[in-house]
């Protein structure tokens, strides 16, 4: 009887443990579905699948979702479609689980033409999971912890963004790069002392 009930403490014991493991690989899996939806919505100009994977709280402090959406179109009007080189999710960085919700950071890489400059940058977005990590939403990080403690108060401690990276390049109207002008060492000028 002993044996038993050992037993079944093992296998109820091992049943806990199994529940409580957290599949990382189920969550990237879903982020990168998520964040494709986010980039499709921006690339398509279809501000309602954008607004979809958007942060609540986000549209919610713009005056809900039409508010948001106008601000976005609105905010991108000015930036011809065409211009958008590559709008593109990147690599998930981080995953925290927390007992409520899950959080993420992960990459989103843009290149722009515009008025002869192709700027190529790494953002990075904070994502949000209510569902275990089934759906996600996200924000622009702005690269600065403290605009991401505005927009989310209870990020976790842990989510650390990395710098952003952005390169920025002349290009002519083929969008090939004009090297930057040669440098020519500068002339020392003569202080002579007057005699």
């Amino acid at each position: 009887m002993q044996k038993r009930t050992s037993f079944l403490l093992v296998i109820l014991l091992l049943a806990q443990l199994s529940f409580g493991q957290f599949d990382t690989s189920f969550a990237r899996k879903h982020i990168t579905r998520c964040t494709d939806s986010l980039v499709k919505g921006f690339r398509t100009q279809n501000w309602e699948l954008f607004a979809l994977y958007s942060n609540p709280a986000i549209i919610g402090t713009m005056g809900g979702k039409e508010a948001f959406i106008n601000t976005i179109r609105e905010t991108f009007a000015a930036i011809p479609a065409s211009a958008w080189k590559s709008y593109k999710p990147g690599k998930v960085i981080q995953i925290i689980q927390l007992p409520r919700e899950l959080q993420s950071v992960s990459e989103l890489i843009s290149v722009v033409e515009f008025q002869g400059r192709r700027v190529t940058a790494t953002t990075y977005l904070i994502g949000q999971s209510w569902d275990g990590g089934l759906n996600w939403t996200f924000f622009d990080s702005q690269n600065d912890i403290n605009t991401v403690r505005e927009i989310k108060p209870d990020i976790s401690p842990a989510i650390k963004l990395p710098p952003r990276k952005e390169k920025m390049e002349r290009v002519d109207e083929n969008g090939k790069i004009i090297p930057p002008p040669a440098k020519t060492p500068k002339k020392r000028s003569g202080n002579k002392k007057p005699g």
